[in-house]
This record gives structure tokens, C-alpha cells and sequence, in this order.
């Protein structure tokens, strides 16, 4: 299984251990319209779709179009 790791090395992290996903706080954003998707001191609801983050108003397709309702 693959694994994502943000390029920043040290700091609060955001995991998504199911799927081997770990984000610096503030990396943890929409891929496609960069919203924010957490604050690191609560749970919070995002999709993963080929290992890429969407908030609840985005998806993008598996040829990388990437589509928002924002």
C-alpha cells in the first residue's frame, strides 16, 4: 500500500492511519480548492479518493480533472 507523507518533517500531524496517509496541519487541505480541512484538535470529515484529500464540495475524476461545487 502506498503511503503519503507532506514534505514538511517535524510539527502536529493530521493521520489518516487506515489508509498509511500523514499530513503536516497545515497541508491538510482540499486538493482542489485548497479549503483547510482540519485544525489538528478534532476529528473532521474528508474524502480520499487515490490518495488525494476533497472536502465535502469536491471530488476529482481518476485522470486528475478535478471538479468543485464551491
Amino acid at each position: 500500500m502506498l503511503s503519503y507523507i507532506c514534505s514538511l518533517r517535524r510539527g502536529a500531524a493530521m493521520i489518516i492511519e487506515s489508509l498509511l496517509l500523514f499530513y503536516h496541519i497545515n497541508c491538510f487541505k482540499c486538493c482542489v480548492c485548497h479549503v483547510q480541512l482540519g485544525d489538528g484538535l478534532n476529528g473532521t470529515d474528508v474524502r480520499v479518493r487515490n490518495h488525494k484529500l476533497h472536502c465535502q464540495n469536491c471530488y476529482s475524476s481518476d485522470d486528475g480533472i478535478k471538479f468543485s461545487c464551491v
